[in-house]
């Protein structure tokens, strides 16, 4: 998955998984409920 894996990010009130990347800008807050409380995603990588 290589850089985008590494910013995903969980919304803390919607739940829903999403990166913090698109193609265009960079994105802070949920695109569902525009709630800018997440948690980042632990990604543990082969060889750690």
């Amino acid at each position: 998955m290589g850089k985008l894996s590494r910013n995903l990010r969980i919304c803390g009130d919607c739940g829903i998984v999403y990166t913090s990347v698109s193609f265009t800008k960079y994105i802070d807050q949920c695109p569902i409920c525009k709630s800018r409380r997440f948690e980042e995603i632990p990604i543990k990588q082969e060889g750690d």
